[in-house]
């Protein structure tokens, strides 16, 4: 009798665990695949909160993690768990794509899979050779004090020529090649002056002339900020988007001329990782529609943004190079990233053993 009562009591709670277990099974299957992304910190955060993390939630019924970092942080993490990656989808600069691809940590794109980077302008697809889409940018040129500064530069080589003639004094900031943004004006320049890709000495000569005038060459993008906000620097290479977020903290005596030929083209692009979440598709998918770029794009006004059909919010469009408004881009200058890349090394040699900065 005992022991009836105990197998009935015990098949009746395995029917119920069995129930429950059904049901928890079932409501983990509605809460869809979780996937941990890559993310610059601040109001990047903000930008992908805004569409692209809701779009996501929306297709899938998953979240996303996001880790805060940059691209050197997630190819570390990437590389010491590779097997089972501790992220499925980053972001990085063109250059980063190269690197990662060589390293073998990023998966070629499907275009099944992604149908919304059908929109994404070629110019944004073609140069990564199907690793990567960019998703935003924004212009490099000339940001300086209009107080002390009245004839900004109307040209790269002309500003090489006038910081090297001491003319802003020790008032200069120029971005180390370390920095993509450094490595892509060092390059552009360099093509000016009429070097090439294996031959940097004629922006390297200019560089040293230049040198007793830079005060800091900078590897951070926010000190050029700080620096001519202080009154530290009058002058110094830098971005437009960056540029637009000191003058919306008041500092309207800061402004930013575009130099000719143009800005060299660099830009944010979207990555899945090898051995990733399957999930990180539908993620990356997002990142790609029009209308989740121009929900980002709330945060970041002046930056242009890569879908052909993107609406720019006013207080963006406002700032936007009437090339990226006319999908033209035709002030961007494009830089042949995957051999660059290929050729950092002896660039950074170069720099090191001349520049020694």
């Amino acid at each position: 009798m005992g022991t009836g009562t105990t197998r009935r009591a015990f098949l009746r709670a395995l029917t119920v665990g069995s129930a429950g277990s059904a049901w928890a099974a079932r409501l983990a299957h509605a809460a869809g695949p979780n996937i941990v992304a890559g993310s610059f910190a601040g109001v990047w955060v903000d930008g992908l909160k805004a569409g692209v993390i809701p779009c996501y939630k929306r297709k899938t019924g998953g979240d996303v993690e996001l880790v805060v970092g940059t691209p050197t942080d997630f190819v570390q993490k990437v590389m010491a768990t590779r097997d089972r990656p501790a992220i499925d989808a980053m972001i990085g600069t063109d250059a980063d794509v190269f690197q990662n691809a060589q390293l073998g940590i990023i998966e070629k794109l499907q275009p099944a899979k992604l149908p919304n980077v059908a929109g994404i302008l070629p110019i944004f697809k073609e140069p990564y050779e199907g690793w990567a889409f960019g998703f935003d940018g924004g212009r490099d040129g000339v940001t300086y004090n209009a107080n002390k500064v009245k004839n900004p530069p109307k040209s790269w080589i002309e500003f090489t020529e006038r910081v090297a003639k001491g003319e802003f004094g020790r008032a200069v900031l120029y971005p180390h090649l370390t920095a993509t943004d450094g490595l892509a004006i060092t390059w552009l320049i360099n093509r000016e002056l009429g070097g090439s890709l294996a031959d940097p000495s004629p922006v390297i000569r200019r560089l040293r002339e230049m040198k007793p005038y830079i005060t800091k060459f900078w590897t951070s993008n926010a000190e050029p900020g700080t620096a001519l906000t202080s009154g530290e620097v009058d002058i110094a290479a830098w971005t437009d988007g960056r540029t637009f977020g000191v003058q919306s903290a008041g500092n309207r005596h800061i402004q930013f001329a575009l130099p000719a030929p143009g800005s060299p083209m660099l830009t944010i692009c979207f990555m899945k990782i090898k051995n990733g979440s399957d999930a990180a598709w539908e993620y990356l998918n997002c990142a790609a529609d029009a209308k989740n770029q121009a929900l980002w794009n709330q945060y970041f006004p002046g930056y242009y943004m890569t879908h052909q059909n993107n609406d720019y919010p006013a207080a963006s469009r406002e700032k936007q190079d009437p090339t990226s408004l006319d999908r033209s881009f035709k002030n961007w200058i494009q830089v042949p990233w995957k051999e660059l890349s290929r050729l950092r090394p002896q660039w950074m040699e170069a720099w090191t053993r001349e520049i020694g900065a």
